[in-house]
């Protein structure tokens, strides 16, 4: 049985992989033997979920954009207490991404991937 998570990777990787080949949902699903039935199931229940979200606090720095170069993120300063963050995207092409636990300098590696994709 499939999962939620295991679902929202395959969504994920349909986006990545299938879309910009012009193959379909259906077709997609097919080639990787997964039940479309179970999918389309499981994206009517989960799409509406989107839940607004606030920032306030720390950091209130910018930050510089980090180099290919560059291996290390420079630390925040003004943050009184490690913050972990919990990141859930969702795009009109129903795309969902969710990361959790995320420190801040982890925060920008994983937008600078997601730039990539755009």
């Amino acid at each position: 049985m499939y999962s939620s998570e295991d679902l929202e990777r395959f969504y994920f990787q349909y986006q990545t992989e299938g879309v910009p080949k012009g193959i379909s949902i259906q077709t997609f699903c097919l080639t990787n033997q997964v039940p479309y039935n179970l999918f389309s199931k499981w994206y009517k229940d989960t799409r509406k979920k989107i839940v607004e979200v606030q920032v306030d606090g720390c950091p209130t720095e910018t930050v510089s954009p980090v180099t290919p170069s560059a291996s290390i993120v420079p630390p925040v300063v003004g943050c009184p207490s490690p913050t972990r963050i919990w990141l859930e995207l969702r795009m009109s092409n129903g795309l969902h991404i969710s990361q959790k636990n995320l420190s801040y300098p982890d925060l920008l590696r994983m937008i600078e991937k997601l730039e990539g994709l755009c």
